[in-house]
Parts: C-alpha cells; sequence; structure tokens
C-alpha cells in the first residue's frame, strides 16, 4: 500500500480513532496532528465526576492513545486555510505560518457551547456564568466554589444533570431550569424522564420543567435569575444548553455543511475528495429512521474517526449509523437509551408496543438490591426499535448494552427471548427485567 501523508485537524475522541485506524490500515503512513490547545487529550465526561471530588482535574488531562511512529503533533497550533484542489493546509502557531501538504485529510475539530440569549449572561462569561465544556473553565469553577451558595443550571440533558448532582454533593443549592418538558429533552420518554427527575428533587436538587431564563440580575456579578417572571438568587451559572458543531472556521474553503455539521458520506469523506470528517463537527444519520442529524456521543465519533482513518490511509469501510445510544450516571444511579424512544416511533409511523418492567439489579432477598426499571420500544410486528432503563448504574450500563447489541443485528422480542443471560445473585436477578418485558411485549405483537 503506497505510504500516505495524512493530517488531521483536532485532537479529540474521533481523531484518535482516525489515526489508529490509519497505523492498522497503512503503518508507513505519515500522520501530522494540528490542536489549538497547549496539552494533549482531556475527557469531557469526566468532569463532573472531577467536581465531585471521585478524582483529581490533573488526571482528566492524558496523553494521546493512538501516537504511532510516524506521527507528529502540533500544539498551540491552528489550521488558517485549507485549500483542496493544491492538497494543503496552512497552519499558524507562534513560529507563524506554515504550508503542509497532505493526501488526505481528517477534519475532527469537535463541538462548542452554545450561550442562550438571556439578558445580561454575555457580561458574566468566565467570571459568576460558565460553560461546561472546557476544563480551563470547570476547573476555575470548581477553585472558586467557596464563593458561592447557590448555583443556577441551563439546561436538563445529561451535563446538567450529572453537574447538578455533583455540585449538590459539594455542598451547595442547585436550581435546574430546563425550557422543555422534561429532563434529558429528545432523549427518553417522558415516563422515564420523570424517574430521572424525581430522583435529583428526592436528593435536594430544584428542577424546574418549562421553564426559560430570560435575564441576569447583577451589575458586577450574578445575584439572581428571572424565570418566568420570578426571581431566583444565585451566586453562579453553568450553561449546559448544547453544542453547536465547531466548523465556523471552514468557511470559504468549498468545504460542505449545514447546522449538523459538516456533510460527509458513509465513508465519512465530504465533498472533497480526500478530505474527511468525523466526532462532534459532522452531520451524521440516525441507523434506525436513515435520518441526518447531529451526534455528540464519543462511542459514535469514535468509530466515525475509525471509518474516516481506514478510507483516508487507502482502505475501505462504511459507518452504518449511529443508534444514539448513551448512558448518564448521577451517584449510584444511571440512566440510559438507545435506539428511538417512542415519540419518535409515532413520528415515524409505527403502530407502537412499548412495555415498562420494574424490576430489581439482585434479587428484593438479597442484600444491597436496588430499583431497575427496564422499557423496551417496538413495533405491532414485533420488531425492537429502541429501549431505555434507569436503574443502579452497573446494572443500567448492561441492559442498554444488551438492547443496543440486539438493534444493531437488527433484532425483534422473538429473538430477545431466545438469548440467554447470565444469572448470579450478587449481580442479577432472576428473571430479568429485561427478558420479562421482552415476554410480556411478545404476548401483544402480531
Amino acid at each position: 500500500m503506497k505510504e500516505k501523508n495524512i493530517i488531521i485537524i483536532g485532537m479529540g475522541t474521533a481523531s484518535s480513532g482516525a489515526a489508529a485506524a490509519v497505523s492498522h490500515t497503512n503503518p508507513g503512513a505519515k500522520v501530522s496532528i494540528i490542536e489549538k490547545r497547549g496539552y494533549e487529550m482531556y475527557s469531557l465526561c469526566g468532569m463532573p465526576f472531577a467536581f465531585e471530588g471521585r478524582l483529581g482535574f490533573e488526571s482528566l488531562t492524558h496523553d494521546f492513545p493512538a501516537r504511532g511512529p510516524k506521527t507528529t503533533v502540533h500544539l498551540n497550533t491552528e489550521v488558517v486555510k485549507i485549500d483542496p484542489d493544491k492538497k494543503e493546509t496552512v497552519i499558524k502557531n507562534q513560529e507563524g505560518q506554515k504550508t503542509f501538504q497532505y493526501d488526505s485529510l481528517i477534519i475532527a475539530t469537535g463541538a462548542q457551547p452554545v450561550i442562550p440569549p438571556i439578558k445580561n449572561i454575555e457580561k458574566l462569561l468566565g467570571h459568576y456564568a460558565h460553560t461546561l465544556y472546557s476544563l480551563e473553565e470547570v476547573s476555575t469553577l470548581y477553585n472558586t466554589k467557596s464563593q458561592a451558595s447557590k448555583i443556577s443550571i441551563i439546561g436538563a440533558g445529561a451535563i446538567g444533570v450529572e453537574f447538578a448532582v455533583a455540585i449538590k454533593k459539594q455542598g451547595l443549592e442547585v436550581i435546574i431550569a430546563e425550557t422543555m418538558s422534561q429532563v434529558f429533552p429528545n432523549a427518553l420518554d417522558k415516563d422515564m424522564a420523570r424517574l430521572v427527575q424525581e430522583y435529583l428533587e428526592r436528593n435536594g436538587i430544584t428542577v424546574l420543567t418549562n421553564s426559560r431564563v430570560k435575564e441576569v440580575i447583577g451589575k458586577d456579578k450574578a445575584e439572581g435569575i428571572i424565570i418566568d417572571e420570578k426571581t431566583h438568587k444565585t451566586d453562579s451559572i453553568l450553561l449546559a444548553c448544547g453544542i453547536i458543531p465547531n466548523i465556523a472556521w471552514i468557511q470559504g474553503f468549498g468545504i460542505s455543511y449545514n447546522k449538523n455539521g459538516i456533510i460527509t458520506n458513509n465513508r465519512m469523506m465530504t465533498n472533497m475528495k480526500g478530505v474527511y470528517a468525523a466526532g462532534d463537527c459532522v452531520e451524521t444519520y440516525n441507523a434506525m429512521t436513515k435520518k441526518r442529524c447531529g451526534s455528540a456521543l464519543a462511542v459514535p465519533a469514535i468509530k466515525q474517526g475509525r471509518v474516516a482513518g481506514i478510507n483516508a490511509a487507502g482502505g475501505r469501510a462504511i459507518y452504518s449509523g449511529t443508534l444514539n445510544t448513551f448512558i448518564s450516571v448521577f451517584g449510584d444511579y444511571a440512566v440510559g437509551s438507545t435506539g428511538i424512544t417512542s415519540e419518535q416511533a409515532k413520528e415515524e409511523g409505527h403502530e407502537l408496543v412499548a412495555q415498562k418492567i420494574k424490576g430489581y439489579n439482585k434479587p428484593d432477598w438479597y442484600p444491597g438490591h436496588m430499583d431497575l426499571i427496564v422499557k423496551l420500544i417496538a413495533d405491532k410486528k414485533g420488531k425492537l426499535l429502541g429501549g431505555q432503563v434507569f436503574g443502579e448504574k452497573i446494572a443500567t450500563k448492561n441492559r442498554i448494552d444488551i438492547i443496543s447489541s440486539y438493534l444493531t443485528t437488527k433484532s425483534n422480542l422473538r429473538d430477545m427471548i431466545k438469548g440467554e443471560l447470565a444469572y448470579c445473585p450478587d449481580i442479577t436477578s432472576i428473571p430479568d427485567p429485561l427478558t420479562t418485558a421482552a415476554d410480556f411485549m411478545l404476548r401483544r405483537v402480531k
């Protein structure tokens, strides 16, 4: 295989998948990685747990895991121009500008946080209002937490909920404001989202849904927020309002994109030959509905990076879409989802069968048993469409992975009943809530 010169822009989960795939596919390839930060990798998903005190913030930074013998890393460096016709990039750092030639280019620049249109929020950013997307900003928030007693979080997705629990465990008052009618909007069915909200409220966290923050009160510091005409006192504001793809810098280079991100085909190639993209900065597609969408999850990012890396190195690989499989952990509990929700299934025209089973992660006679609630979603013919789980975190992770595996192989409820799950009272109950849910649903399908 011809040795290639490959440039990867960005140093995150997608780029680690890409670099590893390049090394495996074409060991002689030269790889140059361009990163704006002054350090290599950090774990965004680990930040709530560092804030909670489970680990130190220094543990969140680590070396790039996929460094091959011909890999060069350029930190504190950014790309200022891409010329797909000449197959070259122009980079800029403290030493000035330099032009790099490439055979293949992979864009993996991730995403950036959404700043909502809230009156007075801009002037407080970085001081009394913080996004939750950079290690530096979260570290600043952690180091100044002693100056606050009440913190407001805007947004009730995974990051907002996980930080709410972490902050509460630090002894601070927490309020979450969410514009939608439930926590984890668009990711969970309402009945499953209700379980999460009840857990948060039992642990002393105030959750306000259908609530839009209109204004921040305070001239030089945050003193309160106005939610639907009512003022709530606060010392600090955390913005967990979602992300947008980090692609503004590619304007004018001829690479096609839309609001979801850089447009790619199933080989992760852009409209420009030899230019690939992967991760949070791309538009992908839903493996269940086949509709184009964005994705902000680590596992799809590394899979997309792997496909981009194989193809960029001269191999051939296809990306099969995302199931949007996720898990969010808060304390000893977690919630997870895979496939499509009931609402999404209805939009796709499916005649639904859904079943929710309440059980335990261990038999009810065994010490330490905790709740485990499983919900399966299928159509009237028994085709599995999705699943959601709430309960003890390890048990939740296991069941979501099992459901995701069945979805990947396009299985139905009868296949699930045929499947055989392991049993030991120290880690699971019998019959398993997942098996029970499939059994009950099978009686209701054609």
